[in-house]
């Protein structure tokens, strides 16, 4: 794949382009507004909020961010109030009664708990590392009462997500309005939740993936990645 070949770039945010819960790093930014002279769209696909991402890129500082959020179920266009172009993938009913069911189980359970504000996924974020066991055995005990969801445990938080929903869904609802095909992507992540679109990208890139087999370049930092980005483009 050359320079001409590649029309869309994929980036995953935390870990990738960012520590959790952190803005980029100055070389990092620098690195990252060249891409961006490139002319080649720009997507960042996260687990995260639309305020979460708008405020991230506004920070950054790219023309025409593209923004695939909680984990391919929603798109959005620029930055902008009210965005200029905006998409929600749909979900089923029994998802959508499996996330509210979750949410309910939770709050009787538990009393500290901060829930990360999504529209379509239930992310809670315990006060204490330890309560992440308490969650995973009080959700198992309900389990047989949740149906077309599945549960992602992360270092911090647990993402309830509707079964079948990955960025890879996110990004092929994307190439369909931009016209684009998957040989046409090439995408960047560090973790489980990129391995989806890792399988359909024309080129894979990873930043410290364990599983080395599932990217075609795996770098050891976010500055070496872009780095190589800018010289393979």
């Amino acid at each position: 794949m050359r320079k001409k070949e590649i029309k869309l770039l994929v980036f995953d945010l935390d870990s990738t382009l960012a520590p959790i819960g952190k803005g980029m790093g100055e070389k990092e930014l620098k690195l990252f507004r060249r891409l961006d002279q490139l002319q080649i769209p720009i997507a960042v696909a996260s687990g995260k909020t639309c305020d979460y991402l708008c405020g991230f890129l506004r920070q950054v500082g790219l023309k025409n961010p593209i923004m695939i959020r909680e984990n391919g179920a929603m798109i959005r266009f620029g930055v902008d109030l009210p965005p200029r172009e905006h998409y929600q993938i749909p979900i089923s009913k029994e998802a959508k009664e499996s996330l509210h069911r979750v949410r309910e189980i939770l709050e009787e359970n538990f009393t500290d708990i901060w829930y990360q504000p999504n529209l379509t996924q239930v992310t809670p974020f315990p006060k204490e590392e330890s309560d992440l066991d308490r969650i995973a055995e009080c959700i198992k005990e309900y389990e047989h009462e949740l149906k077309d969801i599945v549960i992602h445990r992360q270092s911090d938080c647990f993402d309830f997500v509707p079964i079948g929903m990955d960025k890879s869904v996110g990004i092929s609802y994307l190439l369909e309005k931009m016209n684009l095909t998957w040989d046409q992507v090439m995408v960047v992540g560090d973790g489980i939740n990129d391995y989806g679109m890792f399988e359909k990208a024309g080129i894979r890139l990873g930043v410290k993936v364990k599983e080395e087999e599932r990217v075609d370049y795996n770098f050891d930092s976010t500055e070496k990645m872009l780095s190589y980005l800018l010289t393979f483009i």
